[in-house]
């Protein structure tokens, strides 16, 4: 469903007075908006976080992964953007969960989260706790920066758990003046063949090489621990080849039990715009820039248990403007929502849709772009009606 609104914002006065300027002076912008509302409680009705068909980091258009996971059975009726990720390498700033499998995570806290449980409920929130622990023999424990992320040059002190999900290679990164490399490269063999990094899971493997370079080989069915800085000595101290080693990963609010899930990590835009019904304080301060800027938003939003996407166009004068953070959770207040995230927008906003007949979807709102973007991760909706 298209919609076509015009938004005013104005200064909440004596709630919250501001200085005189333009900014806060009240802005007009009209928002052309897409919503659809889905069960996820229906028997025949699924929703799936899916990749891109390559690597952890590669990018690819909402309608292309929706076509890759449509078989009979699992039709695809919709897809949409999700997760905000690294323009230039691809990888996803926060969380995915997919089919129980963690596909990537940050470390530490999550902003917001969206996930499906196993039993099919859904859950819309805030400040989502993680705990990365890798365990080495001796029992010491290491505090990880995340799964699934770059290695970075300028990252001094830091440790990832890499899949064979993430590439062929470890792509760290950092060398000193001399050309030598900064980091360590840990690779090792999972106990139990085939195993997947899951949730609250302990994982049990044996060092099968350490490495004082960046860039190594990363080859299936093996995973690998990645260190800069001291992070990187903590592991010379006590890792050796033939060690047994684990790994575990942990989220609050429940979500070791999530079939799906996408979390928000630390982007400034990784915002909760509605909790309990209500606009937090956060997002009413006007003397936040970001609270009032206009572009083109994704938002998931709940109420009564059912999923509502909503897809703002934006940057488009003469046809919409966009939505600020703040218009948008009046808005969304003021159709009863109870929950409700802002997750990538701009130009990756998509709401792709499969019309009566067709064997793909179309995009139905217009890109900012001009066209579809490549994205790091989607969600569908998927038909499993016979």
């Amino acid at each position: 469903m298209a919609s076509r609104y015009r938004f005013i914002e104005e200064p909440d006065g004596e709630k919250n007075p501001q200085p005189p300027s333009e900014t806060y002076s009240g802005s007009e912008a009209v928002a052309v908006t897409y919503m659809m509302k889905i069960n996820p409680l229906h028997p025949n009705i699924g929703l799936e976080v899916v990749s891109p068909d390559a690597s952890i980091g590669s990018k690819e258009k909402v309608t292309a992964m929706a076509q890759r996971h449509d078989r009979e059975n699992h039709r695809v009726v919709a897809g949409f953007n999700f997760d905000f990720f690294d323009i230039q390498t691809g990888v996803p700033t926060g969380l995915q969960i997919t089919d129980g499998e963690i596909v990537t995570s940050p470390g530490g806290t999550a902003k917001t989260f969206l996930a499906v449980m196993q039993d099919r409920k859904l859950r819309i929130g805030e400040d989502l706790s993680i705990t990365s622990e890798f365990q080495a023999a001796d029992g010491k424990k290491l505090e990880l920066d995340g799964v699934n992320k770059i290695r970075k040059a300028a990252l001094g002190n830091s440790a990832f758990f890499l899949t064979d999900r993430f590439n062929t290679t470890t792509r760290s990164e950092g060398i000193d003046s001399t050309g030598t490399p900064l980091g360590v490269d840990v690779r090792i063999l999972p106990v139990n063949p085939d195993e997947k990094l899951q949730p609250g899971k302990k994982l049990v493997g044996k060092v099968e090489a350490v490495y004082a370079s960046n860039n190594t080989a990363l080859p299936k069915g093996t995973f690998v621990l990645t260190a800069s800085g001291k992070k990187a000595e903590w592991i010379k101290e006590h890792v050796s080849i033939g060690d047994s080693v684990s790994i575990r990963i942990d989220f609050g609010e429940g979500l070791n039990q999530a079939s799906y899930a996408v979390a928000g990590a630390d982007h400034p835009a990784a915002r909760a715009l509605l909790h309990k019904g209500n606009i937090p304080a956060n997002i009413m301060d006007m003397a936040d820039f970001r609270n009032v800027d206009i572009h083109p938003r994704t938002i998931f939003a709940s109420k009564d248990g059912q999923l509502y996407v909503f897809v703002f166009d934006g940057r488009q004068k003469g046809y919409s403007d966009g939505i600020s953070f703040l218009s948008a959770a009046r808005y969304l207040e003021s159709l009863g929502m109870e929950e409700a995230i802002n997750v990538d927008g701009g130009g990756s906003s998509t709401y792709a849709v499969r019309k009566p007949g067709d064997n793909s979807l179309t995009v139905l709102n217009r890109p900012s772009d001009g066209s579809e973007r490549p994205v790091s991760n989607a969600l569908l909706v998927i038909s499993e009606a016979p």
